[in-house]
């Protein structure tokens, strides 16, 4: 079977963009699971797969959380006035020698600037200082390369059956948890850390869900500094994926573009924070997986004819797994 050609891709980047964005609006299903199912339905290999989600996870990200904490470059927090002025200089120096190398200092700026301003709307009180996020960011990053690295050596017909038994996995957990506020309140923290995990190996994102189900009493102050954590973690991999294999995903930030026009039309799903599973999200989400194996997806490959438009491989560098 032959690679999509090119505009019957982009069409479907449009509807998977565009959909998984209302879909996840109207019910609260995780926006990562229904596109990564829906690029594992029409062909993605393991690999085109989990490029696209790790380039969808952070700009995503970054979309959703400018929902409400827009940046305005005339008042910048962490490169006020003249500040700004390197770091446009050394993202445009990058474009022209490392194009990747310039996208990853823009949006370290960019997350740099959101993180800033959402810090500032949490209470002191429940304010993390840098020094003790890092040990997270550093567990949710190794924990989350490592998924990574597993799908360069997970069968292709494996690798679409496992998807849906994690995604079954994740919905029976979460239900469970959502049934008693108390329950795995002590080791909390590492479930969230456990949550890279899927994240690495198919670019779910369920930070959401996480935080939804924040328990009575948390054992430290991360249930409510996600964001500090999830987006930090997400761009990590976002590099790793670039560095180890080579991966610049076009197709990825096509499909952002989509779904952050639906995002912007229809809004996003706000959670309830009450500690309760929401049953829709859930059953719609069961459907997702089920869809997943009733299909039996067939590896064609569909982000060639996108990708190709992206300069990749500069100096022949395809990443540091594929040299040997």
């Amino acid at each position: 079977m032959e690679d999509l050609d090119f505009i019957t891709t982009l069409a479907y980047f449009l509807n998977v963009g565009v959909f998984s964005a209302v879909i996840s609006r109207f019910s609260g299903a995780p926006i990562s699971i229904l596109v990564c199912c829906a690029v594992l339905y029409v062909g993605a290999t393991p690999l085109e797969t989990i490029g696209i989600m790790l380039t969808y996870l952070v700009f995503m990200r970054l979309t959703i959380y400018t929902q409400k904490n827009r940046v305005n470059f005339k008042k910048m927090e962490v490169f006020p006035g003249w500040k700004i002025i390197p770091a446009i200089a050394l993202i445009l120096i990058s474009l022209i020698l490392y194009p990747f190398a310039g996208l990853a200092i823009f949006l370290l700026v960019f997350m740099a600037e959101v993180l800033a301003k959402m810090r500032m709307k949490i209470p002191e009180e429940r304010r993390m200082e840098k020094g003790e996020l890092m040990p997270y960011i550093i567990g949710g990053a190794v924990l989350m390369t490592l998924s990574m690295v597993a799908v360069k050596f997970i069968p292709e017909t494996l690798y679409y059956g496992l998807g849906g038994f994690v995604i079954l996995a994740l919905c029976a957990f979460f239900w469970w948890v959502g049934n008693d506020r108390d329950r795995l309140a002590s080791v909390w923290d590492k479930v969230i850390l456990a949550a890279f995990i899927p994240a690495g190996l198919y670019g779910f994102d369920m930070a959401d869900w996480i935080d939804d189900l924040k328990r009575n009493v948390n054992p430290t102050r991360l249930a409510y500094n996600l964001p500090f954590v999830f987006l930090p973690v997400f761009f990590i991999a976002f590099l790793m994926a670039n560095i180890l294999f080579g991966i610049f995903s076009l197709s990825g930030m096509v499909i952002v573009f989509f779904s952050a026009i639906g995002l912007r039309i229809f809004g996003y799903y706000e959670m309830s924070g009450k500690g309760k599973t929401n049953l829709i999200a859930v059953g719609i989400t069961v459907l997702v997986a089920l869809l997943l194996f009733l299909t039996a997806p067939i590896p064609i490959g569909i982000t060639h004819t996108v990708d190709a438009f992206l300069k990749q491989n500069q100096y022949g560098f395809t990443g540091l797994l594929n040299m040997f």
